[in-house]
């Protein structure tokens, strides 16, 4: 009788110390992905093509095709590793990548084109958290390849947030006071070009993107997040 306790007792905890390998190998192992859902907006940002329908893993995503411009809105998406596509419309001009995508993490993708019009897709993460109910919260990003200096953005009252933002560049984000306008220009060009205060309502989060070819026609794109 007490051999076999004294067997029992070894068994135990033979059983036990295996589980607890197996888990902490588990935890510490990078292939395990975790699983769960990310959203995900796309937006077509090149000036010079055709409207694109957008596939995640080979399955399309948008209902119409999108202009240059236009956004989508969010979409649920299995998180882990995903291929996005931007098709053109019948089937010209093919962009895809793949994206790592974490669990309950909100993202933007642009399709974007160089000077040579290499196209690419780029992604950035949202920051969707409560803002100041006074205020709106702007993330700022360069998608023109034309402006070598960069681009400059203020408020109206002289508060620079961002200096020489360079193509696919974005700014972290900042708050702004409701009723504030924001300037933003190409450095060195002098020509300053206005967001005006009604575009930016207090309480909402928004992405701010940027094309042109030239500082007259540099252009603020305004998506709201929330």
């Amino acid at each position: 009788m007490k051999i076999f306790n004294k067997l029992s007792k070894v068994i135990f905890l033979f059983f036990t110390v295996s589980v607890l390998a197996l888990s902490s190998c588990k935890k510490d192992d990078p292939d395990v992905v975790v699983k769960g859902e990310a959203k995900i907006k796309v937006v077509n940002a090149t000036l010079t093509e055709i409207e694109q329908d957008v596939y995640l893993d080979n399955v399309k995503v948008t209902g119409v095709a999108l202009a240059f411009g236009e956004t989508s809105d969010y979409i649920k998406i299995p998180s882990g590793s995903r291929s996005v596509a931007y098709i053109g419309l019948n089937s010209a001009n093919n962009t895809n990548t793949s994206f790592n995508f974490t669990p309950s993490i909100t993202y933007t993708a642009f399709l974007v084109a160089n000077k040579s019009n290499v196209r690419e897709i780029v992604s950035y993460e949202d920051n969707l958290s409560t803002t100041e109910m006074d205020k709106a919260k702007v993330k700022l990003i360069n998608l023109s390849p034309n402006f070598p200096t960069g681009i400059n953005v203020s408020v109206q009252a002289g508060l620079q947030f961002v200096n020489g933002l360079a193509y696919k560049e974005a700014s972290g984000y900042f708050t702004v006071d409701a009723g504030l306008n924001l300037r933003y220009s190409v450095v060195g060009s002098g020509n300053i070009k206005t967001i005006d205060n009604s575009n930016l309502v207090a309480g909402k989060i928004y992405t701010i993107w940027f094309s042109g070819t030239t500082a007259a026609n540099l252009e603020a794109h305004i998506i709201t997040d929330n």
